[in-house]
């Protein structure tokens, strides 16, 4: 196996911190657009669903009001995009890797538009901190099918999965990685836990995305 050459960062709860209020913004939002028509769901249950695509959960649950649910949904997380921030650590590991020619992507399940809200609130794209974007909506398919990945490795012309990185919080995000034939890192700081995490088979498990850099000179990766 050769250095590094792409490492791929889920958005929230891995490089994004979306708690208002002490509930993640996405599963408050699934929540209440649920709610609103009438369907409820298990917050576990939701949490479980973390990584995977939003409206592909929303089609699963929702019934006969989806699409309205979907709708409110996505208007629900518009609204407070300027309320999320980054988790700690975040740009200074972007900007580490682009020192070493490491290309930095993102990958979401989050909608389109709200991905891209996102990644414009924090100026990622606009300061040169990451290399490529994509969600799920935009490939086609949701997590843990690995397509937004190879999508990332096709922009950016790398070709062996084996030199590439998913870093995620999520089991879905993992078993991407998995899938992928990627290293995979699982983070603590979203809402699935070291357990919950440990079953996806990741590489290994770091407290936060901020450890990253430490572990990758520890591991020769870079």
């Amino acid at each position: 196996m050769g250095k590094l050459k792409l490492i791929v960062f889920d958005m929230a709860g891995t490089t994004v911190d979306d708690v208002i209020g002490g509930t993640p913004l996405v599963l408050k939002s699934y929540d209440d657009a649920f709610r609103k028509y009438g369907v409820i769901v298990p917050m576990n249950v939701l949490n479980d669903q973390r990584g995977k695509d939003k409206k592909t959960v929303i089609k699963e649950f929702g019934g006969l009001h989806a699409d309205k649910i979907y709708a409110f949904f996505v208007d629900a997380l518009l609204k407070n995009v300027s309320r999320v921030g980054e988790i700690e650590g975040t740009r200074g590991v972007f900007s580490y890797l682009h020192e070493l020619g490491v290309y930095v992507a993102v990958g979401s399940g989050f909608p389109l538009a709200v991905s891209k809200a996102i990644i414009n609130h924090l100026e990622w794209e606009k300061n040169g901190l990451i290399d490529y974007w994509t969600c799920s909506e935009v490939v086609g398919i949701s997590r843990p099918n690995p397509a937004m990945i190879y999508a990332m490795m096709k922009h950016l012309n790398v070709s062996d999965p084996s030199r590439v990185m998913k870093v995620d919080d999520t089991f879905k995000g993992i078993e991407e990685g998995v899938r992928a034939g990627a290293i995979t890192i699982g983070v603590l700081t979203g809402t699935h836990s070291r357990e919950k995490l440990q079953s996806a088979n990741p590489t290994t498990i770091l407290e936060s995305v901020k450890d990253l850099t430490v572990y990758l000179k520890t591991k020769n990766y870079i």
